[in-house]
């Protein structure tokens, strides 16, 4: 079972608890300690909300990390074009090292293509004569320079995803641990609240969230 599935359960069966609860409180709330039901209570809409969080989290995660692949392989591929014009023009060897090439440049890796494209535009600013006779526009350059801006920022976009995605799992586990524990003490309560009542405690072992429970979990009857 996924963990979405798990917590899914836990919630749905937090909330059948809590149906149970309107009749029982007064039996169940001082085996319990006060807090707990109303902590219950409170973290049911928490794990929903933090479930969808999650979720849209992850979705931005991975919206983020496509932008920044196709910014990279744009700056990538156009700063290896201007590279490729310079080697068959055969400029000066300074002009080659101060415009990068021969230099690796990862595409997997956003540092290393933004020094890449770095290096190009410095090189332009120090050799312009040589650059434009190699083919190089002023307008290559702008666009590599725009190309630099757009993933940077992208970068930084993709970066704050991922943390906000942990941030939303974590309070999404907090969440779900709490309701497993606070189903687990009630139902505890309960074995010996309805110790001479059979068929209501069952109604309480039948929301323990386990794989089996969740098959065969009755509607609760408050």
């Amino acid at each position: 079972m996924s963990v979405i599935s798990e917590m899914e359960n836990a919630r749905r069966f937090g909330e059948q608890v809590i149906e149970l609860l309107k009749s029982d409180r007064t039996k169940i709330e001082p085996r319990v300690g006060a807090g707990l039901i109303d902590g219950l209570i409170a973290d049911l809409p928490m794990l929903r909300d933090s479930a969808v969080g999650a979720t849209d989290a992850r979705l931005a995660k991975k919206a983020a990390t496509k932008g920044q692949t196709n910014a990279a392989e744009l700056l990538y591929n156009l700063v290896m074009a201007g590279r490729a014009a310079i080697k068959y023009n055969k400029l000066d060897a300074e002009v080659c090292t101060r415009a990068g090439v021969g230099k690796t440049m990862n595409l997997k890796v956003v540092k290393s293509v933004l020094d890449g494209a770095e290096m190009m535009a410095q090189a332009y600013t120090q050799f312009p004569d040589p650059l434009r006779r190699a083919g190089l526009l002023p307008a290559d350059i702008e666009q590599i320079q725009a190309l630099r801006a757009q993933l940077t920022s992208v970068d930084v976009a993709q970066e704050a995803a991922k943390l906000t995605s942990k941030e939303k799992t974590r309070a999404r586990n907090e969440a779900h641990l709490r309701v497993k524990a606070a189903i687990a003490a009630i139902v505890g309560a309960a074995e010996l609240a309805f110790v001479h009542k059979p068929e209501r405690l069952a109604l309480y072992r039948a929301l323990v969230p386990t794989r089996s429970a969740a098959k065969k979990a009755p509607a609760p009857v408050a």
